[in-house]
């Protein structure tokens, strides 16, 4: 199987569908767009694109991947491929996008995707609580479990 087509998706089907595939087990609450991965009339994946997640960033010219997820089964190549088709739909329909962000937990998987793809590993998250950084916007659930995340960034 090749992945051939990125499509947008309705929002409220695609959340659910990344909710109950994506190893966090939610989506975030807004996002920039919404895209399914199909082969043949199953979709196989899901990604997000959203405003960066840190507010540290300028959402005029950064985005974040904040969701990208496949169903089991898929070849290894889907990932790094999927970040591709989203970086080009970036290029087209943002063109002011000057970089793209995305996360992962390195205790569940190594990235492979991303380095596949040409991404730059640009260090690990630090936990932050109270009212600044991840838990200061409206409708995040903080846990007080906090696994640092992997930071990875990529031209569109």
């Amino acid at each position: 199987m090749i992945l051939r087509r990125l499509q947008p998706s309705e929002t409220r089907e695609m959340h659910e569908w990344i909710k109950e595939h994506h190893q966090m087990k939610s989506a975030p609450p807004g996002h920039i767009a919404a895209f399914e991965f199909i082969e043949g009339k199953e979709r196989v994946g899901g990604l997000l694109i959203g405003r960066p997640s840190s507010k540290g960033y300028n959402p005029d010219f950064v985005v974040e991947f904040s969701r990208v997820c496949f169903a089991d089964g898929i070849p290894e190549n889907a990932g790094s491929r999927a970040l591709a088709m989203g970086r080009r739909w970036i290029r087209i329909n943002l063109p002011g996008i000057r970089l793209v962000l995305s996360y992962h937990n390195p205790a569940t998987h190594n990235g492979t995707m991303y380095l596949a793809d040409g991404w730059c590993p640009l260090g690990i998250t630090k936990a932050k609580h109270g009212q600044s950084g991840w838990a200061s916007r409206q409708g995040r659930k903080f846990e007080e479990t906090y696994v640092p995340k992997q930071r990875w960034v990529r031209s569109p």
